[in-house]
């Protein structure tokens, strides 16, 4: 039966004097993340105090600062922080400097007192610091802040990232402005900060309590991601004496993915494990669907968020893709990271991790067949319901499942990477269409043509890269292109198709549109004489650009996207019937 004294959460409003004491030992949990306060944060805070202990303040002589959550026993001066990190490392470093700018050595070392707590054995309280950060912060804010006349020596910024830029620069902000208040008025900053301002603080017993309230306040808009609440999540289901290991190791992966990309990994990985459209949030579905998460921490490190975080920077790392499975496989991946999209990388993740595992999996083939099957969809513009189903069936055939229920909703079961004739024909009516008005289609759509029109060596990396219409949009009465397309219905209905369309390495020249054909050619397809697109070239080898030289291109032009997928047959019946 639990003892009821050791349920109570305290809440009460405390002198700062009280919170930096023999009372606290305050340390960061794992989970948080790290130290974030900006300089505009600190001058605004050290503006509200010097302004609070004016003359002609109106704050009745007294500063709140705020409230800090803490996950603390009765009697025990352990106090992991749930909320108020930023608070209380900041006082930290402001303390750290007026200890270090004192002239008095006596009155110096009596202010260490406020950052590491005095040994004394008679009472049995050992030396410590006030104020532990995170396990990979600490080291660093003790060397260069809580040591004895640290700041007054402070590193440069140059090369710093993260929570340790932010220490750096704070510290440089802080001793700055107390540089220029003397010391008589740095002592009396102390003495309000200490006896004159405020917290609130609230204590409670248990980690399990401290969870709910992390979730609260997130809930209340503590600037928290869904990874950081399953960081929490999963750091209580592990305990304490796996905390450390299991907190360093997920935090290596978030700076190795950085903190978009990590929060885009768990979204992937739980499409692989519940392979169907996500009914609720990722902090509240993640631990149901990945049920490992749940049951084995350690587990799911070792199994699930290591290696699938190491295909994920695989998919990535366009060297890696091509030492591993050749130029091809890594220009189709290149290709695929072209689309709207990303529902299309759990199963190559997936497929990547088999291979990882030694799994007997041809990766090259695969990705040949996924990126077909992105284009068919990203072409007919498949809603996100049907990409997911689709995608969900291609993870089945990858994985299939054990003892799985079918999916909510699923109807019948696809041809997961096979496109059925019926696709084939739905994927060439779309690529014969007005393919310039699909603004989103039709840059990724040239660049796999682009891609399919020569052996792979090239890449085309260019800071800027525009579509142009050959036939231009607008005919000026007795131009070349008036007298080539004098009926109307001809030039509208081969203006925005994929034989009028080439690729430019510039941004678009509204004057040189309308150029005539031969000067288009060469003074604003290559104004160097060459282009670097072997579409925007193949053009320059015409000697007119009538209807029939359009169509021509277009028939050509599909012909080679169909071999490039491996529809060749398939085509010829698509073209038959058309």
């Amino acid at each position: 039966m639990n003892d009821l004294s050791q349920l109570r959460i305290e809440a009460a409003h405390k002198k700062i004097s009280e919170v930096f004491s023999k009372d606290y030992a305050f340390t960061i949990p794992a989970y948080q993340r790290p130290y974030a306060w900006e300089t505009t944060q600190v001058e605004e805070l050290l503006t509200d105090l010097t302004e609070a202990m004016g003359p002609a303040s109106k704050s009745d002589g007294f500063y709140f600062l705020g409230s800090i959550v803490l996950v603390k026993k009765h009697g025990s001066p352990n106090a992991r922080v749930v909320d108020g990190q930023q608070r209380l490392t900041t006082l930290t470093i402001l303390f750290s400097v007026i200890r270090d700018l004192t002239e008095d050595t006596v009155k110096r070392v009596s202010r260490e007192k406020y950052i590491k707590q005095v040994a004394n054995e008679d009472e049995g309280i050992p030396e410590a610091l006030r104020l532990l950060l995170r396990q990979k912060d600490q080291a660093y804010f003790e060397k260069h802040v809580q040591m004895i006349g640290a700041t007054n020596d402070l590193p440069v910024k140059d090369g710093l990232s993260g929570a340790k830029a932010r220490i750096i620069e704070n510290a440089r902000t802080i001793r700055n402005k107390l540089e220029e208040m003397g010391e008589e008025k740095r002592s009396e900053l102390l003495k309000f900060l200490l006896q004159n301002c405020y917290l609130v603080v609230v204590e409670v017993p248990t980690p399990t309590a401290a969870r709910r309230i992390f979730t609260v306040l997130n809930a209340r808009g503590m600037d928290l991601s869904a990874t950081d609440i399953l960081k929490a999540d999963l750091l209580e289901r592990a305990g304490e004496h796996k905390e450390d290991n299991l907190s360093q190791r997920w935090e290596d992966i978030e700076i190795s993915l950085e903190r978009g990309k990590f929060s885009d990994l768990f979204t992937h990985v739980r499409m692989i494990f519940e392979r169907d459209k996500p009914r609720t949030s990722l902090e509240n579905g993640f631990p149901v669907q990945v049920p490992v998460f749940r049951d084995d921490p350690l587990s799911f490190m070792d199994t699930v968020l290591e290696p699938f975080a190491d295909v994920f920077l695989l998919s990535m790392d366009d060297v890696e893709l091509r030492n591993r499975f050749g130029h091809k496989t890594a220009d189709l991946v290149r290709s695929l990271n072209r689309l709207d999209n990303k529902d299309w990388l759990p199963p190559l993740l997936l497929c990547l991790q088999q291979s990882n595992k030694g799994d007997n999996v041809d990766v090259a083939e695969f990705v040949f067949q996924l990126e077909r099957l992105a284009y068919y969809l990203f072409m007919v513009r498949a809603d996100v319901n049907v990409r997911m189903n689709r995608y969900a069936d291609v993870l089945d055939v990858l994985e299939p499942p054990v003892d799985r229920k079918p999916r909510a909703g699923a109807k019948e079961r696809s041809t997961g990477l096979e496109l059925t004739e019926t696709e084939v024909f739905a994927l060439f009516n779309a690529l014969d269409g007005d393919v310039y008005l699909a603004t989103r289609v039709v840059k990724p759509l040239l660049l796999r043509l682009e891609q399919a029109s020569h052996d792979g060596s090239a890449n085309y990396d260019f800071p800027t890269i525009s579509v142009e219409h050959v036939c231009p949009q607008t005919l000026e009465e007795g131009s070349q292109w008036a007298e080539w397309y004098s009926d109307a219905e001809d030039h509208s209905y081969w203006l925005h198709s994929i034989g009028n369309l080439v690729l430019l390495n510039f941004r678009k020249n509204s004057a040189a549109r309308n150029y005539d054909f031969e000067k288009k050619k060469t003074k604003y397809f290559a104004p160097g004489d060459t282009s670097p697109f072997t579409l925007t070239n193949e053009v320059r080898e015409f000697e007119s650009w009538t209807p029939e030289d359009i169509e021509g291109r277009r028939k050509e032009l599909l012909k080679r996207l169909a071999k490039a997928w491996g529809l060749k047959d398939a085509f010829k019946k698509w073209w038959k019937s058309e």
